[in-house]
């Protein structure tokens, strides 16, 4: 690479990065717009040659990986575990909410499946930078509001991370073989697994010690260097960079040197992540813009509709202060440093056109100038919509109010016990429902290789292949679902308990419904539901003959339990002075 190229080209790009960053600051928005501004005037009215370009690449390149090992050090694992359970009851009922709304939003613009979970993972995530330099600017809520709701955003990064991680065989599946696609699965799965047990267990451990025998500069260049080391280690396993550079910042954040290398790596940060931001810019066509004005506002819309709602749900369902929440809801609707990674991840994979990249980065960066505007008023507009709120609104919110603090005042009669066997009960159903998204997303990739590789080496009809995919597709689904619907029977029972406690006369019908619930029959039919709906080549003659058989084989298997006097689980009755 010519020197002179080089040098010239880091000029002009840091010149301008800062240029732009610092006009951006002045008119009160975040820098992070000015790094996307320098890039989109860089490619649309200088002329670059195509060594300069490549410059441009690496840097991105380095960037992105110093990007993602500081947002990774940002997070405390043991800061989380002990402070953020309300922070992790908001980010768990919004996250997937706000996944799903991407999603519907994708298939009603007309995209496919795959563009629009894109557009879900894209959307569901804010910009821990901007959200919390509006908060500090605003001064409307109190320092320990603030440090929730950036538990909030921590908790969305790793929930984008590991949306990246899914996304990338959803992304390579389509120039990939049968074979190829599952190893590739594998291999993933077991990098994930192993950086977030042995890593976190040994790693920093490894750092601590070479702490003691060295010192913060040296530490630090360990430190980065390693996160290089996992980035290409990611890359080999199938993976983005992104998400090695990301997990070595998890890994070093639990270490003892991490203020130190936290200090070492911000300016290093502030350079390179300008360098990723303006390649971002590059990618951005202004005729792309001006054509797809009404797609930014409609991408802007849904993400800022959904994000506000489903934050205020959260605070809702945490039994949070309306206020508060409604302007943390406001807070977070700027989208996050993950838009533009898993953009420009989709675009490099030929799943986002040049049109529809430009509309999603145009719509992330309206966010973050809008943001600033609207968080001003948040407080004004709080109080404007209580005061004139219609009153068959306010009974609907009275009611809903009513049954979550029936909910939690249940719970509060109930022991130890039980109260840890509910929430117990919710993460299971939360993690399994995640777990079975995970095997559809699975089955959607492998059902037309495998059913080829079936056809062509079993000596099988095609046909005859698609139906046993889809009987093993209810066989691996049937599991986990009838975990879910045991937990859900188990959280009826426990609010029934607080509920009769509650009321020594109470009736025990809702015991009885909790009592006659078949987990069984329940988990089949929702298991022939998710295998109907999901795609698949199969017509619906296929569809009812394969139903029937499934359905036909749960009978029988019903039928033969009540022959051997095989009883089902049975309800657990928690003594109230029974301690965990």
């Amino acid at each position: 690479m010519d020197e002179v190229l080089l040098i010239s080209s880091m000029a002009m790009l840091v010149v301008l990065a800062a240029f732009f960053s610092i006009v951006m600051s002045r008119l009160k928005f975040p820098p992070l717009v000015g790094f996307l501004v320098a890039g989109i005037l860089i490619a649309n009215f200088l002329k670059m040659e195509e060594d300069a370009m490549d410059v441009v690449e690496t840097f991105s390149k380095l960037g992105l990986i110093m990007l993602m090992f500081s947002i990774g050090m940002e997070i405390d694992v043991r800061k989380l575990r002990n402070q953020g359970k309300f922070a992790l009851i908001v980010a768990l009922v919004q996250l997937p909410l706000m996944v799903a709304g991407g999603v519907l939003a994708g298939l009603l613009l007309g995209y496919n499946m795959l563009q629009s979970i894109c557009l879900g993972a894209i959307i569901s995530g804010s910009s821990t930078a901007v959200v919390l330099a509006v908060l500090k600017a605003q001064g409307s809520l109190d320092k320990e509001h603030i440090e929730t709701l950036i538990l909030v955003v921590i908790m969305e990064d790793i929930g984008q991370v590991i949306m990246l991680s899914m996304l990338t065989p959803m992304l390579s599946g389509s120039e990939m073989s049968g074979d190829a696609l599952i190893m590739l699965i594998l291999q993933i799965a077991v990098f994930m697994i192993a950086c977030f047990t042995l890593g976190l267990f040994l790693v920093p451990r490894i750092i601590d010690w070479f702490y003691k025998r060295s010192n913060d500069e040296l530490i630090s260049l360990l430190c980065i260097g390693s996160a290089f080391a996992l980035a290409w280690a990611a890359t080999k396993m199938g993976l983005d960079i992104a998400i090695g550079a990301f997990l070595m910042g998890v890994i070093v954040g639990t270490s003892r040197p991490r203020k130190a290398v936290e200090h070492f790596v911000d300016p290093l940060k502030s350079l390179f992540m300008a360098m990723f931001f303006i390649s971002v810019g590059m990618e951005v066509s202004l005729n792309d813009l001006a054509g797809n004005v009404g797609l930014i506002l409609i991408i802007f819309a849904v993400f800022a509709v959904c994000k506000f709602a489903f934050v205020y749900l959260g605070y809702w369902v945490g039994n949070g202060d309306s206020r508060v929440g409604f302007i943390a809801s406001i807070s977070l609707c700027a989208m996050g440093e993950f838009a533009f990674i898993i953009a420009k991840q989709a675009l490099d994979a030929g799943v986002y056109t040049q049109s529809l990249y430009s509309s999603v980065i145009g719509a992330a960066m309206v966010s973050m100038i809008v943001l600033p505007i609207i968080g001003k008023y948040s407080e004004r507009s709080y109080d404007k919509i209580t005061t004139h709120m219609p009153k068959p609104i306010v009974s609907i919110i009275d009611a809903l109010n009513r049954i979550r603090d029936g909910i939690y005042s249940a719970l509060s009669e109930i022991s130890s016990m039980a109260k840890k066997s509910f929430t117990r009960g919710l993460a299971s159903i939360y993690f399994l429902i995640f777990l079975v998204i995970i095997i559809e997303a699975i089955f959607y990739l492998i059902y037309d290789p495998m059913s080829w590789w079936m056809s062509n080496n079993l000596g099988l009809s095609e046909r005859i292949c698609r139906a046993l995919m889809v009987g093993l597709n209810f066989v691996i689904l049937f599991y986990p679902l009838k975990r879910i619907m045991d937990s859900v029977r188990l959280i009826l029972h426990i609010l029934s308990m607080g509920k009769k406690k509650q009321n020594q006369n109470m009736d025990s019908e809702d015991i009885e419904l909790a009592e006659t619930l078949n987990p069984m029959i329940l988990a089949g039919i929702v298991d022939i539901l998710i295998i109907i709906l999901t795609p698949n080549k199969l017509d619906t003659v296929d569809h009812l003959i394969v139903g029937t058989i499934l359905i036909a084989l749960m009978v029988l298997y019903q039928v033969w339990k009540t022959k051997t006097g095989r009883k089902g689980s049975s309800l657990p009755s928690f003594d109230e002075d029974e301690t965990a």
